[in-house]
């Protein structure tokens, strides 16, 4: 694990156990698994309707509204986190549900405890790219375990909303489009009773193009690219109605060549 992403799973753990984004008073997990509308765009659920009975993957699965929309819709649904706290908050809920997933602690630049070819479908994104420093790997990983011909979605943050300084007066862009990073933060200030400096985390910020073609390059044929929303959500500081707020990339894997042709 390198080191910018074993810091970043500290940041995680350690806001897992303060309660950091799990406090969820609306109980959105509860309502994301009676109604996968409530956490998936209708343009997602187009492609992932039918996947009652299939074997899906999340990976980076964070608050795991994704997990529990999928399960929901009948999947039988693998949970991959680095935070190993987030994981435990995920399985309660999976008790409390009284459904069974699967949940692994991975990097997801390294999924070698997953059998490869092993999913039909493998969603990602929200706002996991974010934090890993190698999107082809990560990228080469999904693909690897998924089947051929299976479904990769990637639904992430658009790239065009994370240039802003948090001021709500107006735009000021604090870097560039095409400044990839590292972008070290401190997430002790919002950790209570954590020392000032001891939580550094660490942002990686990629393109819509290195998107696409980390997807391509991965052995994946693209199916849809869109961009939707253009409302800001409420801890948005910058003034960001307007600018596009998710990219969504919908592929299918590669189906293998033989002699007697596609299989």
């Amino acid at each position: 694990m390198s080191k910018f992403h074993e810091a970043n799973r500290k940041g995680w753990d350690a806001a897992a156990l303060a309660g950091h984004g799990q406090v969820d008073r609306s109980r959105n997990w509860r309502r994301s698994y009676e109604d996968a509308s409530h956490f998936f765009d209708e343009r997602e659920l187009a492609w992932l309707r039918d996947v009652a009975g299939k074997k899906a993957c999340v990976l980076g699965s964070g608050d795991n509204l994704a997990v529990f929309a999928l399960a929901g819709l009948g999947a039988e649904v693998t949970s991959v986190d680095i935070s190993q706290e987030q994981l435990n908050i995920a399985k309660e809920r999976a008790r409390e549900l009284g459904v069974s997933i699967r949940f692994v602690r991975a990097d997801v630049v390294d999924l070698s405890d997953l059998e490869s070819e092993s999913f039909d479908v493998v969603y990602t994104g929200g706002h996991a790219a974010v934090w890993v420093s190698d999107l082809e790997q990560y990228y080469r990983e999904a693909a690897r375990v998924l089947k051929p011909g299976g479904l990769f979605i990637v639904n992430e943050y658009h790239p065009f909303r994370r240039l802003w300084k948090d001021r709500p007066d107006g735009l000021e862009v604090e870097f560039s489009y095409f400044d990839r990073g590292p972008h070290e933060w401190d997430s002790a200030e919002e950790i209570p009773g954590a020392a000032p400096g001891s939580l550094p985390q660490y942002e990686f910020h990629w393109t819509v193009s290195q998107f696409l073609s980390a997807v391509v390059e991965a052995g994946c044929d693209l199916v849809l690219v869109d961009e939707f929303g253009d409302q800001p959500e409420d801890w948005e500081v910058a003034p960001l109605a307007g600018l596009p707020q998710s990219l969504l990339i919908v592929a299918r894997k590669t189906k293998m060549k033989t002699p007697g042709g596609l299989v």
